[in-house]
């Protein structure tokens, strides 16, 4: 069965971190990829990289493509995949990746759900999964 692909790219190990805690909550996973920036990498090696990626992952149903900075190198070079792959391989670039986007992302690909639903859900869970012991504490009260 097709489903949508989930890349995560990170600086360094980042992105296998958080599959690694993901699956220690979820079970092992299938049609994933995490990909790390490191210190010295060829940036247009990266970015060929990640369109392999992408066209791996892509099974007809799209990718969801989370980086952990907005404008830093890995959000970048996912960005510029856009025009080699547009109209072959579509995919949706999120940035400020954390554990609740991510499982929300997996959570919503279980069900079945499109690359629009699953990229709007795993925002917004990345969003409201952040969240302050003591404000969390007077809305109790």
């Amino acid at each position: 069965m097709a489903m949508t692909g989930i890349l995560l790219i990170t600086h360094g190990e980042m992105a296998a971190g958080i599959m690694d805690s993901l699956q220690l909550i979820m079970g092992e996973q299938t049609d994933y990829l995490t990909m790390g920036l490191k210190h010295g990498d060829d940036i247009g090696v990266f970015n060929e990289q990640i369109q392999e990626a992408i066209i791996q992952l892509d099974q007809g149903k799209g990718v969801l493509v989370m980086t952990d900075l907005f404008s830093a190198s890995p959000y970048n070079q996912a960005a510029m995949c856009f025009n080699q792959l547009k109209g072959q391989h579509t995919y949706r670039l999120l940035s400020g990746v954390n554990l609740p986007m991510v499982i929300e992302a997996f959570n919503q690909r279980l069900i079945g759900s499109d690359l629009e639903t699953t990229y709007q859900a795993a925002m917004q869970a990345g969003q409201t999964g952040i969240k302050e012991f003591f404000e969390e504490i007077q809305k109790m009260n």
